[in-house]
């Protein structure tokens, strides 16, 4: 008897290898368009190939809008309440007022700390522009204080020596 060749058992076996993929998975190398279509978008929300404008009023067509004023745009929380404004503005003169009368050097800290306020309540930071302005309140009624002492202790050094000087002659 002769041997079946290999060729017909493949054919008796119902073919060879795994044959072909079941049905439903497309193209191979590639996913196949999508199930159903999207198709294009509706009408009115763009030009083709583009994202286009933005839709009409709603500001000027391709600009940002006016610059910021002089100091910026405002803060988080709006303009600053008056009264934190008056404050700082008002310990802001008298921090460089202490300078003049007798601080010296050491009435430039206050300015600074002030100066900071002023920053922090531009920005609308409330909080950080009531510490330092507090700070800032601290050290110029400190400076005017040891001034006033200063002031008075020249004033009975003098009298004490004028009467030393008068009880002399």
């Amino acid at each position: 008897m002769s041997q079946p060749s290999s060729e017909t058992l493949v054919q008796a076996a119902g073919g060879g290898g795994f044959g072909a993929p079941p049905g439903g998975y497309g193209q191979p190398g590639g996913f196949g368009a999508p199930p159903g279509g999207f198709g294009a978008p509706p009408g009115g929300y763009g030009q083709p190939g583009g994202f286009g404008g933005p839709p009409g009023g709603y500001g000027q067509p391709g600009g940002f809008g006016a610059p910021p004023g002089p100091y910026g745009p405002p803060g988080p929380y709006g303009a600053p309440p008056g009264e934190l404004q008056q404050r700082v503005d008002r310990w802001f003169i008298l921090s460089i007022i202490s300078i003049f009368c007798g601080c010296g050097v050491l009435g430039i800290i206050p300015i600074l700390i002030a100066n900071n306020a002023k920053d922090a309540l531009r920005r609308g930071d409330f909080g950080k522009a009531e510490s330092d302005i507090a700070t800032a309140k601290l050290l110029c009624i400190l400076g005017y204080v040891a001034v006033g002492l200063a002031l008075l202790f020249y004033l009975v050094y003098f009298v004490i020596i004028i009467g030393v000087l008068s009880t002399m002659r």
